[in-house]
This record gives C-alpha cells, sequence and structure tokens, in this order.
C-alpha cells in the first residue's frame, strides 16, 4: 500500500500555496489599510477630512499617513467651505460726481453730478438718471 498514489493526492498543498497570498494580504491589511483607518479616525477628531485622509494614506503616505495625521493642525479649512472674505470698505464718489448701481447686474457707476444718463461700464445698459440738485442750483 505504500506504494500506491491515491488519486486525489497529486502533491497541491493548500497551506503552502495559499501561505504566501495570506500573507502579502495580512501584510496590506496591517502595514496599509490599518494605518489609513487610524490617520482618518485622528484627522476626524482634528475637525479634517478623514476620507480623505483614509485615501491619501492608502495610496500615498501609507504608515506615514498616521504622523502627518498627528502633526496637522487642528480645524483646517475644508476644501468645500470657502471663507468669507472681510468686505471691501466702499469708497465715497469724488466731489462732483454721484454713483448709481445698475439694477440689471448691480455694477456701481459714478457719473459726473450733471450727467442725465450713463452706460453701464459692466454690461453697457444705457439708463437715464435725473441730475443731481446742488444748494447752488437751487437759489
Amino acid at each position: 500500500m505504500d506504494t500506491q498514489v491515491l488519486a486525489a493526492d497529486n502533491g497541491w498543498n493548500p497551506i503552502i500555496v495559499l501561505g504566501p497570498v495570506l500573507f502579502f494580504l495580512l501584510l496590506i491589511v496591517f502595514v496599509w489599510l490599518l494605518p489609513a483607518i487610524v490617520a482618518a479616525l485622528i484627522a476626524e477628531n482634528k475637525g479634517r477630512n478623514g476620507i480623505g485622509w483614509f485615501f491619501a494614506t492608502v495610496f500615498f503616505l501609507g504608515p506615514l499617513g498616521v504622523g502627518f495625521a498627528l502633526i496637522a493642525p487642528h480645524g483646517a479649512m475644508d476644501p468645500f467651505v470657502l471663507p468669507t472674505p472681510a468686505p471691501a470698505a466702499k469708497r465715497k464718489p469724488t466731489h462732483g460726481r454721484q454713483r448709481f448701481t445698475c439694477p440689471r447686474c448691480g455694477a456701481e457707476n459714478d457719473i459726473p453730478d450733471t450727467d442725465t444718463s450713463y452706460d453701464c461700464w459692466q454690461c453697457d445698459e444705457h439708463r437715464k438718471v435725473k441730475p443731481k440738485t446742488t444748494e447752488a442750483t437751487k437759489s
């Protein structure tokens, strides 16, 4: 019976063949995916985008992603929420001019006090206006 080879035994051992594959899969999980999850959790706790940190760590940073997430500042800007700029201080029209806001486009137009019409500098629409009355013209 020792010389007989069973038909099912063809020399394929699943432990030997699957061992390196399983080792490689476990290496990916513990060296790339686990640090990516940790980096995402750290980033979320700091007010950053956790999903972005997860993918950045998986594809680019690897195990270094945890370190980068730790040194990232708290509450960094979200790229989808732009900061509102400070309102620009409105300048006053110069002496002898008056300001009109175009109702079509909202552009501010400075025209001389004596003009009765203007062409908007932004949308080129023609508008008629009343001339500004001053104290000298009233008397």
